[in-house]
């Protein structure tokens, strides 16, 4: 049996997806489909589905002895703390989170222990994903995760929980220099003569001009929240108002970051020798789960300066989609550091990279245009990239020291580091393109609904899932 998760706002490209495939019938036991509350009813309508939350409601008929529990669960996944994984649970009381993790387990096991052979889900972003994943490895079922990649509208695949493509890996272990041919070195041309943004930064939202999409969306969560009869344990429901308040804070700051704009980034200055730290969107899955150490930017960015030379900048630059996350205490405790400098999201970052020492990043694609670029790359977190080889990866602040006075040494260069680097980045990226997928993963919301739920595009999805089915 293959098993859909059906949770999350990609939920109507699974579901269309899954009705394409050829070789089973989604209307009967060959699929399930895992639903959570209301959430999703109707599309899934017809379909054979497992309700989270109502096997939820039978738990508690039974009476869980919750931290009897637990303490299995400790022992037989060797677990930690995963709490603090999920946005939303990470703000409940400590008794709804034992039990939702508890009942999480309990379900994945119950489903799992049925002869399924693939768990199909998001990326990975939540503590439900994580239990998944780790129940998913007891019980020998593969378990499928899906990320949009810096490449325009493609997406690759991974197997476990560290935004890790294990095709592309593959592919890339085969790396031989005399395997690189020049057509492999297209893209890096292409990228270096004509930068794009990612696919995810286009479609992003601009919180500070779309307004009536935030207005039509509160009325639809309002529905969702009051009128749909939710679920007791649904917390993916968030309440219209709270989140609309939230909104609506965010898009004030972000007028007042425009109307502010020079007052509170600094201008960039060719004779520095500087760093590029982007911030990273909060709360996802990029610090959540990607870089749990580091969740804290503030802190980390401050922690990173200290370990720069007296003469050197660390460049940090907002994220264009984030703009109005941040309020101004934010910005003007960073600028109490002589060695920070804030850099407005209007800023080039290609142009950026080229001037730079390098970039210091948790999860960003960032890293990847440095790579291309040939600045090095420091990564505090998993990124796909790391499989590369030519990311300096660190664990720890320590590390980072080591790999900035290694960095810092006159007339660095990466091949300094990295054997046979050029060729190697070719490789990759050709790894990259041809273990990859032509189809767009993303959720199916106002704003990219259109370009997600196109025949073409649920096609391809469905061919992917296809062959995903008879990969070893």
């Amino acid at each position: 049996m293959i098993v859909f998760d059906v949770i999350n706002d990609e939920a109507p490209l699974f579901i269309e997806a899954a009705r394409l495939l050829p070789s089973v019938d989604a209307s009967k036991k060959d699929i399930l489909f895992v639903t959570e509350g209301n959430r999703w009813r109707k599309e899934a309508n017809n379909l054979t589905t497992s309700n989270r939350l109502h096997f939820f409601d039978d738990l508690d008929k039974q009476s869980i002895d919750i931290e009897k529990e637990l303490q299995r669960i400790s022992i037989d996944y060797n677990n930690f703390n995963i709490y603090s994984s999920d946005r939303y649970l990470i703000n409940k009381n400590r008794v709804f989170q034992k039990k939702m993790l508890v009942y999480t387990y309990l379900f994945f096991e119950k489903i799992f222990n049925d002869n399924v052979t693939h768990y199909f889900t998001t990326g990975i972003a939540y503590t439900y994903n994580l239990i998944s994943f780790q129940v998913s490895k007891r019980f020998n079922v593969k378990h499928i995760s899906f990320y949009g990649i810096r490449l325009a509208n493609r997406t690759a695949i991974s197997f476990d929980n560290r935004n890790t493509f294990d095709e592309v890996t593959e592919l890339y272990d085969n790396f031989k220099p005399s395997k690189v041919t020049s057509e492999m070195y297209k893209p890096i041309h292409t990228f270096l003569n004509k930068p794009v943004q990612p696919s995810y930064m286009t479609n992003a939202i601009n919180s500070s001009k779309l307004e009536t999409i935030f207005i039509k969306e509160f009325f639809i969560r309002f529905r969702k929240f009051y009128l749909s009869n939710r679920h007791h344990y649904d917390f993916f429901t968030r309440n219209p108002f709270e989140l609309g308040l939230f909104k609506a804070k965010k898009i004030v700051r972000a007028k007042m970051v425009n109307l502010l704009h020079n007052t509170i980034f600094d201008k960039v200055n060719k004779k520095d020798k500087y760093y590029i730290f982007p911030l990273h969107m909060q709360p996802e899955a990029s610090t959540l789960i990607l870089s749990p150490f580091y969740v804290n930017q503030k802190e980390c960015i401050i922690n990173i300066s200290k370990l720069l030379p007296p003469d050197t900048y660390l460049y940090v630059k907002e994220h264009k989609s984030a703009l109005g996350q941040h309020n101004f205490k934010f910005y003007k405790e960073l600028k109490k550091h002589p060695n920070i400098k804030l850099i407005s999201f209007k800023e080039s970052m290609f142009n950026l990279i080229q001037n730079a020492i390098g970039t210091i990043n948790l999860s960003s694609t960032v890293g990847l245009e440095s790579l291309i670029i040939k600045k090095p790359a420091i990564i505090l977190g998993n990124v796909f990239y790391n499989d590369s080889g030519l990311t300096f990866r660190v664990d720890s602040y320590s590390q980072l020291k080591e790999v900035l006075k290694e960095i810092n040494t006159d007339n660095y260069k990466l091949e300094n580091s990295f054997e046979n680097y050029d060729e190697r980045l070719a490789y990759y990226l050709y790894a990259l393109e041809e273990k990859s997928y032509p189809f767009e993963f993303n959720v199916a919301k106002m704003d990219t609904k259109k370009k997600v739920m196109t025949k073409n595009n649920i096609q391809a999805f469905s061919k992917c899932i296809e062959k995903i089915m008879f990969y070893k």
